[in-house]
Formats: structure tokens, C-alpha cells, sequence
């Protein structure tokens, strides 16, 4: 009786860890690619440093992202977290002042 409670433990884990750590990775990485895939010449993004900038030119795996009037970055289309209609609103006007 004792090997066979064992055995229910072990696959009562590994179903708990499948849906609270590998699934939740899985749909993030998949949502990650779909985003990349969808990037084009012109959108707003925010790499994972924190660099907000609009895509000027795309590559096979960088682009240039425009952060400031003539100032150009390349970074690694992987370094994209999110697009700028992504962005909640509260984080865009963190750094004005609150009246």
C-alpha cells in the first residue's frame, strides 16, 4: 500500500508543478514570440532595460530604435517586452509630477 501512495504523491506533484511553473512559462514564451513576430518599422516598444524608443529599422535578429530626436540604439529584437499600446497607462506618465 505504502509504494503506491508514493507513486500518487509523486504525480500529484508533478501535475502541480506542471500548472503553476512549465504551463505559465509556456504561454509567456508563446505570447513573447507572437509579439516579436508582430513588430513592424514605426511602433513603439520598451525593451526589458527599461529603453523606450520607435523601431526605425528591423534586421533578422536587432533593430535600431530611435530613443530620442537623431539618437539611434540597436538592440536585440529579444530585448522587446512589450509595445507601447501595451503599456498600462500608469506606468507612461510615471515620471511627471503628480498635481
Amino acid at each position: 500500500m505504502q509504494p503506491i501512495i508514493s507513486i500518487i504523491f509523486i504525480g500529484l506533484l508533478f501535475v502541480f508543478f506542471y500548472f503553476t511553473v512549465i504551463r505559465p512559462q509556456q504561454q509567456r514564451i508563446k505570447r513573447h514570440q507572437e509579439l516579436l513576430t508582430q513588430l513592424r518599422v514605426g511602433d513603439e516598444v520598451e525593451t526589458i532595460g527599461g529603453i523606450q524608443g520607435k523601431i526605425v529599422s528591423m534586421e533578422s535578429g536587432s533593430m535600431d530604435l530611435e530613443v530620442a530626436p537623431k539618437v539611434v540604439v540597436k538592440v536585440s529584437k529579444r530585448a522587446v517586452s512589450t509595445k507601447k499600446e501595451d503599456i498600462p497607462e500608469y506606468l507612461e506618465n510615471e515620471d511627471q509630477p503628480q498635481d
